[in-house]
């Protein structure tokens, strides 16, 4: 990156779900669903080192999965589009990419909000399908760029949110479906706004 000293100031939503990012979130997401439902049938289970965890530590470290699931997807959609920003030698951060991230955040704070008070209620089957339409709502907000891929995209996460509610245990696997929606959205991704 040495290269690119003299970036350029840009007014562009630099923050946008390209190929590599949605890569990268897809097998988070992935990697994070097995990992869920291994440690929740391993709870249930009482030859499993798992079964002797009480009901907070479960519930903290699913918690923890989750942040660190997040964390791993906001760093991979960072780096994307930062090495694509500085490929085209504008700078990454201006007031409508800063705008953009503080908006992100307060979706997610009220995401994890209403979580968890799905959570508090005793309502853990609604859990899974409002994150996955949650997730498509948000997609479709921060599409300030007006990309129509990402509009289709946003539809189908929303679709595959609807998918537990109407299929008994379809929660987890309409996770890996979503994980599979990034990968299909990251092979045929096209820039066209």
């Amino acid at each position: 990156m040495t290269k690119n000293k003299n970036l350029i100031h840009n007014s562009f939503y630099n923050f946008k779900l390209r190929k590599r990012p949605s890569l990268f979130i897809g097998t988070y997401i992935i990697i994070s669903a097995f990992l869920i439902q291994w440690i929740l049938s391993g709870f249930i289970t009482d030859a499993s080192p798992l079964g002797f965890l009480t009901i907070n530590y479960l519930e903290g470290l699913i918690f923890l999965i989750t942040i660190l699931t997040l964390l791993f997807s906001i760093i991979a959609l960072f780096f994307g589009n930062r090495k694509y920003t500085r490929s085209i030698s504008n700078k990454i951060w201006n007031r409508n990419s800063k705008k953009m991230m503080w908006l992100l955040f307060l979706l997610l704070t009220i995401l994890y909000i209403l979580l968890f008070y799905l959570l508090r209620i005793g309502e853990e089957i609604f859990i899974i399908p409002t994150f996955i339409i949650y997730y498509g709502l948000i997609i479709s907000l921060l599409n300030f760029s007006r990309i129509a891929s990402l509009y289709f995209f946003s539809i189908a996460i929303i679709l595959i949110g609807f998918l537990p509610l109407f299929i008994n245990q379809f929660g987890f696997y309409s996770l890996f479906l979503l994980g599979i929606a990034h990968y299909i959205f990251a092979f045929n991704y096209k820039e066209i706004t």
